[in-house]
């Protein structure tokens, strides 16, 4: 070991020659030592994202700057996005960058000082797709009044599946429903939810989507929170219904999605009303239109008494008698023509429900027929379109069967 010595050696012992790197390794230890755990808050500047996942950043008041670190398997957990300019709590330790000789804090956790972590996630991935229009109320589009095949994507074993197929059994039981499971909560969740949509996505004939789940906190609704849920929803062909937790619950989904209902139950309702809306207002513009001929003639008979004097009652009381009773004739006659008018629009419009229904490919997979298809998803109603070896697909009313062309026979079976 090297030393300088001083220049009377009876004073002091010799002092030891340290390297750069022995230094700055001691330095590490007794830093690393006596600060193993600290809790530093600061305003966050020079915030920077690296390729790798680590986040670099500084903490900073009126008086100094502390660099940091904070690793990828450390900031997976938190929430928000590191932004210059958000005050926070940092947990972490002291050490030593050896290649710059710079101390730092090495972050394993921050909380942000004012607001929850949640809540600013939320605000940071509003403010984002804000930016982008994707909340903007005029690219929302309007929900089909009367769709026939309604897609669902949520949990296949939650209460939010069983509340949509009630309501939409006793509101309208003419319309088709296709479960697009998916995790709703939990590790990996937005990433299933996403890819559930783009199933319904591909379907042909679906006219919305139902994207749901039961109430819960607000970790429990996360991943409709999520910016990979947002885009999916967002991104649709489809028109989109969110019917996330409750009437009180506000997820990203709902703010992106082409229509909000405020429970699943409420969303499928918003599917379902199209007929049970069409009969109501028919009925409601028959009471009206019934009542209006009423006020006409009431209307119409004070101003024939109106017009009649006293003194000359006798005189024309004949012929008053006589218009009264043509007026009651009148109003019996048209009454009884409104009635089966009316009655007759409502038969039609009942016939032509039930024969909507009985042309659908629900009342076709009853009577046990099933529709053939490829893997691609085109129907096929020509065995010449097949050949040996081909791999189809069968729909039957209840479930699905993926099968193997064995032969094919273009012996003509029905007449058309």
């Amino acid at each position: 070991m090297y030393s300088l010595k001083d220049t009377d050696p009876s004073k002091q012992p010799p002092t030891p020659v340290l390297t750069v790197s022995q230094l700055t390794n001691r330095i590490r230890d007794v830093l690393e030592d006596e600060f193993d755990s600290v809790l530093v808050v600061g305003e966050v500047s020079n915030a920077k994202v690296y390729p790798s996942g680590h986040w670099y950043f500084s903490l900073k008041d009126q008086e100094a700057t502390l660099p940091c670190v904070c690793f990828k398997n450390s900031n997976a957990s938190i929430k928000f996005k590191l932004e210059d300019g958000l005050m926070v709590v940092a947990r972490g330790k002291l050490s030593v960058y050896p290649p710059r000789g710079a101390y730092q804090m090495v972050a394993t956790y921050m909380e942000p000082v004012g607001v929850g972590e949640w809540q600013l996630a939320f605000e940071q991935l509003k403010r984002k797709l804000e930016a982008e229009g994707l909340t903007n109320p005029e690219r929302k589009r309007a929900i089909p009044i009367l769709p026939r095949r309604v897609g669902v994507v949520t949990s296949p074993v939650g209460a939010a599946l069983r509340d949509i197929l009630s309501a939409l059994t006793r509101r309208n039981n003419s319309v088709s429903v296709v479960i697009s499971p998916a995790k709703v909560q939990g590790e990996g969740s937005p990433e299933e939810i996403a890819q559930a949509i783009s199933y319904l996505e591909a379907l042909p004939d679906i006219d919305v989507v139902i994207v749901a789940r039961g109430g819960g906190s607000i970790e429990d609704l996360w991943s409709f929170n999520t910016e990979i849920v947002a885009r999916a929803v967002a991104g649709c062909r489809i028109p989109v219904i969110s019917g996330v937790g409750h009437e009180t619950d506000l997820t990203i989904c709902d703010l992106v999605a082409d229509l909000r209902a405020p429970t699943p139950t409420a969303a499928a309702e918003l599917v379902a009303r199209g007929a049970s809306e069409l009969s109501e207002k028919w009925n409601f513009l028959s009471r009206r239109l019934l009542g209006a001929i009423d006020e006409k003639l009431a209307t119409a008979e004070r101003e024939l008494i109106r017009l009649s004097p006293l003194h000359a009652l006798g005189r024309y009381e004949g012929r008053l008698d006589l218009s009264l009773a043509n007026v009651q004739r009148n109003k019996q006659i048209l009454t009884g023509s409104i009635d089966r008018l009316l009655a007759k629009q409502e038969h039609q419009f009942l016939k032509l429900r039930e024969r909507l229904k009985d042309l659908g490919p629900g009342s076709v997979l009853s009577r046990g027929f099933s529709i053939l298809r490829s893997l691609e998803g085109n129907v096929i109603s020509d065995a010449g379109d097949l050949k040996a070896g081909d791999k189809v697909e069968a729909i039957f009313k209840v479930g699905r069967v993926k099968m193997t062309v064995d032969s094919v026979d273009r012996t003509k079976c029905y007449d058309q």
